[in-house]
């Protein structure tokens, strides 16, 4: 039975797996975007001139389960930061540390992608970067006329979108919070506690996953627009509200850890059958069968989440100064490395230095290249907040 802890009031300690396991997302994010440089039939900003079939064997890994571990983590972070500060005060806090890199992303951090994206395909050819940045902060440009993303405009946020999704989430749980922590709703909560068990934890979402697919995904593809993307955003809400929810439940969020044995195989199983169907394999040609199919790749999805959630709290039981200092610079790191990783790939490829060393040189540059840029940006009065680096930001976490 799950402990109770009331969602009105509550005084959450820091839990260190969730520093963990926010530095371990955001490092994984990073290397499966070099990783798409070189995946063959995957397409991207940028290609290396090198691919590999065998590499999309692993990339499939966490495709299914990344950027929903993010969300969660995020719903949970968010969570305990409410019980410790008033819906007003988050939201006059959380918005400019979103906002803010987000618009300076668009403006700024993204347009050399766009350049590199635009230049190596040939859908705008402009060889002059700073020209480039012109026409395309200039919403009336002629070479953008036909690649317009936001009503007239033009202007992207690539792999920042994930910063508008979460700013909403945040303030929509904001706004409902004291709706959701008045005296009214506590018993409703306490007896979901109740009733809640970890058969439920992990049967409840993988249904919840499938029947979101079950409804959006053939009609609404994701496109990372925001506007029409009910398919990941319903996606990405529900993971967000699990984790806002799982980590009040302290009884259950304890328990996971125990299973970790059982959650590694099953989710291990459930990969397995994901690589068969990737390959082409089949269940048969009927509906039953292609809903299975369904049901297992969304089961694939959450199970490896509770997977690497109990490995979490098992191996990380104490912080460092490592981490401690990870944690301040991961949101910069998030920032800023998409960008470096398809410049500094700009640069590596034409030399053609072979299929062993131009992946090491960038696996290498791009970590270096965030610390060394968080270090100076860190030190600059006022930018550091663009880039998702202020004494705020090392407080709060994503």
């Amino acid at each position: 039975m799950a402990q109770s802890t009331p969602l009105i009031n509550s005084k959450s300690s820091r839990i260190i797996e969730l520093d963990y396991l926010r530095v371990l997302a955001f490092g994984l994010l990073i290397f499966y975007h070099i990783g798409m440089l070189y995946t063959e039939g995957w397409g991207w900003h940028y290609k290396s001139s090198y691919s590999s079939e065998f590499l999309a064997n692993i990339m499939l890994w966490s495709n299914q389960w990344r950027m929903s571990l993010l969300f969660l983590i995020s719903g949970a972070a968010v969570s305990l930061m409410l019980t410790k500060q008033s819906p007003w005060r988050f939201i006059r806090k959380r918005t400019p540390i979103l906002l803010l890199p987000l618009i300076f992303g668009m403006l700024v951090i993204v347009v050399p992608q766009v350049y590199v994206e635009a230049n190596s395909t040939g859908v705008i050819v402009c060889p002059n970067f700073w020209h480039f940045w012109y026409i395309y902060l200039d919403q009336y440009s002629v070479e953008f006329a036909d690649h317009k993303t936001i009503g007239t405009m033009h202007l992207t946020w690539n792999h920042l979108w994930f910063l508008p999704y979460l700013l909403v989430y945040s303030l929509i749980m904001a706004g409902l919070y004291p709706f959701l922590s008045s005296s009214r709703l506590k018993p409703l909560w306490d007896s979901f506690q109740q009733r809640m068990s970890i058969p439920l934890i992990i049967l409840l979402p993988i249904i919840g996953l499938y029947l979101i697919g079950f409804f959006l995904y053939d009609n609404h593809p994701v496109t990372h627009n925001f506007v029409d993307d009910w398919f990941n955003q319903a996606r990405s809400f529900f993971c967000f509200l699990i984790g806002f929810a799982l980590i009040r439940m302290t009884g259950l969020w304890k328990q996971l850890f125990t299973l970790r044995w059982l959650l590694l195989i099953s989710a291990t199983l459930t990969f397995c059958y994901c690589l068969f169907s990737f390959h082409g394999g089949s269940l048969g040609e009927s509906w039953i069968a292609e809903e299975f199919n369904s049901l297992i790749w969304n089961s694939n999805t959450w199970l490896w989440i509770v997977c690497i959630i109990s490995w979490a709290q098992y191996c990380f039981t104490s912080s460092n100064n490592l981490v401690n200092y990870l944690n301040k610079g991961i949101f910069c790191f998030y920032v800023l490395h998409q960008t470096l990783i398809i410049v500094i790939a700009y640069f590596l490829v034409p030399l053609r230095l072979g299929a062993a060393v131009e992946p090491i040189l960038i696996i290498l540059l791009v970590p270096i290249s965030c610390v060394l840029l968080y270090e100076f940006i860190r030190r600059i009065p006022f930018v550091g907040i663009l880039f998702g680096v202020s004494k705020e930001v090392s407080k709060i976490k994503l």
